[in-house]
């Protein structure tokens, strides 16, 4: 019985420890919350007093209607400006950048050269007024920074390039390309700063991925842009003619080089065999479409060795993939009887 009274009272006393800890937490919820409220109280109040200053960004854009000049380098693109108010109206305009651009006119401003380079420069305390009566009522303008801005200006140089594909370019199985890649048009007229339009001889596409093409493709791709050039088109029609084909082959003649009129040739073997690749709407190749030959002009003729490479003189220019063999021949020489008589 004594002992279920030690337990008991051992158990009491935990529940009162626990019951004084929950008291103590919730006085101190209590306090937090009291805490949190007067902060949000003093918040406002400090918020509703006018003596705040501080400083906001203002986007500024140049227009410029004289098309022979561009500008370039790093131009500023928002003025600084110092402004005072009441804390609401200062704190709505750090949360939602709310300004409109302030556009700046270039035409017809005086040209100056600094440090080299030609431009105009623009007072901002010129748009004093235009800018403060874009600020909430009850704010005031105190500064603008910074006072003055240079604008460099360039002469818009036109230059006429090829358009040039950057594509990588697989075909399906027995399929091949079946004449001349096209573009569409192929050559824009590009304008901007002479620094950079000397650089260039071509304007490139976006680089482009064709894979197992077995049909014709015709695609409209983008170009390429670089920084400060203005196109006349910004996208170009490109045409990749695809046909299946065929393998075939021609037995052409060998002729010699460089020999004296009183010697002739005797080859061994005296004709080359061509094998290429045709596309199916193509005719066969003749052997005259084809020219091969043993140069003797590199050849010492006291001193002749057993064979000579044969050199391809000439092809047809559409032809698709070609090879040829023998690479070298054995050969005679033999005196021209025609020559001798």
């Amino acid at each position: 019985m004594d002992k279920m009274k030690a337990l008991y009272s051992r158990y009491l006393t935990y529940l009162k420890a626990r019951i004084k800890e929950l008291r103590e937490d919730r006085n101190a919820l209590i306090f937090l919350f009291f805490l949190f409220l007067s902060t949000c109280f003093w918040i406002l109040n400090a918020l509703s007093k006018d003596n705040y200053t501080t400083e906001l960004k203002y986007p500024i854009r140049y227009t410029n209607s004289n098309k022979d000049e561009l500008i370039t380098g790093d131009v500023r693109r928002d003025l600084t400006l110092k402004v005072r108010g009441g804390g609401f109206s200062i704190l709505n305009y750090h949360l939602n950048e709310k300004f409109l651009t302030q556009t700046i006119d270039l035409t017809g401003l005086p040209r100056v050269k600094l440090k080299g380079s030609e431009g105009v420069i623009i007072s901002t305390k010129e748009y004093q007024n235009r800018i403060e009566g874009k600020l909430a009522t009850g704010m005031s303008l105190v500064d603008i920074s910074p006072d003055t801005l240079f604008v460099p200006l360039v002469d818009n140089l036109y230059k006429k390039l090829p358009v040039v594909l950057d594509a990588k370019i697989d075909f399906a199985q027995q399929c091949q390309l079946a004449g001349r890649i096209t573009i569409q048009p192929d050559s824009i007229t590009v304008s901007g700063p002479s620094n950079i339009l000397d650089t260039l001889t071509a304007i490139q596409t976006k680089g482009q991925l064709f894979s197992e093409l077995k049909d014709t493709l015709k695609r409209n791709v983008g170009l390429k842009e670089v920084d400060w050039l203005t196109y006349s088109s910004k996208r170009v029609v490109i045409n990749i003619p695809v046909e299946p084909f065929t393998e075939a082959s021609v037995q052409v003649p060998i002729h010699a080089e460089g020999l004296p009129d009183s010697l002739q040739l005797k080859a061994f073997p005296s004709e080359v065999n061509v094998s290429y690749r045709l596309g199916l709407s193509k005719a066969s190749y003749k052997p005259s479409d084809f020219s091969f030959a043993l140069d003797f002009s590199v050849v010492d003729l006291n001193n002749l060795p057993h064979r000579v490479k044969v050199k391809l003189k000439r092809k047809p220019s559409q032809i698709g993939q070609m090879s040829y063999t023998p690479l070298f021949v054995e050969f005679l020489l033999e005196k021209n009887s025609k020559s001798s008589n």
